[in-house]
């Protein structure tokens, strides 16, 4: 680690071969202000994020499994979002909560690192590349609208494995090669680029199938569905019907085009740091690891918006309506049980 006035400039130069990635990046730990701030700034969002990102994804599970109505293929796929924010809730959030608040992260160790990294990124990835099945299956309910609801099921089947598959391979790479290291600006263990030149081209590499899979194929699904539709449409206002499958067809694709916007939306500011990752080793490293960490934390801000979105969906929000209301008359009998049995 390099001083040069106020800046801090975090890079592996007093390391030697035979150290770990974990041992590499906890020569960039800082004592500036700046870095001692963000911990704090974590470790009171991030309790909020896990207290109401487990009580909303955990109710939509709970909803979703619990209706026979919602046992649809799409909402099979909406669940594959509710796990893995799930994932990250349970799993990232406390231990990068109480490693803020103690400041004890050097306890963490190599090993509970890379499992925490591991576990992160299979989430990430899974999350991302959920988004091109979600649009993939609206792109062929748009095209194929007869012969696709027939082999949809088959189709969703194989992809969603696939897409496990490669989420998986994806988060097992750096446990081979070594490149899971807890990046103290932003307090998560993940695919760090100051350890080799192998772990930082893999990370480049990790973020094209990330963005190109989550952001780039599902922009191009929506784009020819948006012109597809607007031409169905027409067709619709020329005849003058509209079906009840049309309908909820166009319920499911707002509720994937909403949980795509959101992933996007709070993926924004991480994205630009690959813009401006030169920064890392000049006189504005101290700015640019901070900007990382405050991107890293904005970027979980989707495990909120994602269940808000999908109850959204008023096949949703009347099963929610359902169950509170059932809540609510169950909740009276056993308070007022006399009031129950003679009502009023």
């Amino acid at each position: 680690m390099e001083s040069n006035g106020s800046a801090t400039v975090c890079n592996a130069t007093n390391s030697t071969l035979f150290d770990s990635c974990w041992s590499k990046t906890l020569l960039c730990a800082s004592d500036s202000p700046t870095h001692r701030l963000l911990p704090i700034l974590q470790a009171l969002i991030l309790p909020l994020y896990f207290v109401f990102g487990l009580g909303l994804n955990g109710f939509l599970l709970f909803v979703v499994l619990r209706y026979e109505e919602l046992r649809r293929r799409e909402f099979a796929l909406v669940l594959q979002v509710v796990v893995a924010d799930l994932m990250t809730v349970i799993c990232v959030f406390p231990v990068v909560t109480i490693t803020r608040v103690t400041g004890l992260w050097s306890l963490l160790g190599p090993s509970w690192c890379s499992l925490l990294g591991f576990v992160q990124i299979l989430s990430s990835a899974f999350r991302y590349t959920s988004m091109f099945l979600l649009a993939f299956d609206r792109l062929n309910m748009i095209f194929f609208p007869f012969a696709y609801p027939s082999r949809g099921k088959n189709i969703m089947i194989s992809l969603t494995t696939a897409v496990w598959v490669l989420s998986l391979v994806l988060a097992t790479i750096p446990l081979v090669i070594q490149c899971y290291g807890f990046e103290v600006f932003s307090g998560f263990c993940t695919v760090s680029i100051i350890c080799s030149n192998a772990c930082t081209i893999y990370r480049y590499v990790l973020d094209f199938v990330l963005y190109t899979s989550g952001a780039l194929l599902p922009f191009i699904f929506y784009s020819l569905m948006f012109l597809k539709s607007r031409q169905i449409n027409n067709r619709i206002t020329a005849i003058g019907s509209d079906s009840l499958a049309d309908e909820s067809n166009k319920r499911a694709r707002r509720t994937f085009l909403l949980l795509f916007v959101s992933l996007m939306g709070c993926s924004v500011p991480l994205i630009t740091t690959l813009f401006f990752a030169p920064l890392k080793n000049s006189r504005y490293a101290e700015v640019y690891w901070t900007y990382v960490g405050v991107s890293v934390t904005l970027l979980f801000t989707v495990v909120l918006l994602d269940p808000l979105v999908i109850m959204k969906h008023q096949d949703v929000s009347m099963c929610v309506l359902k169950l509170l209301r059932t809540l609510k008359t169950e909740f009276r009998g056993r308070m007022f049980p006399a009031a129950a049995i003679h009502p009023t």
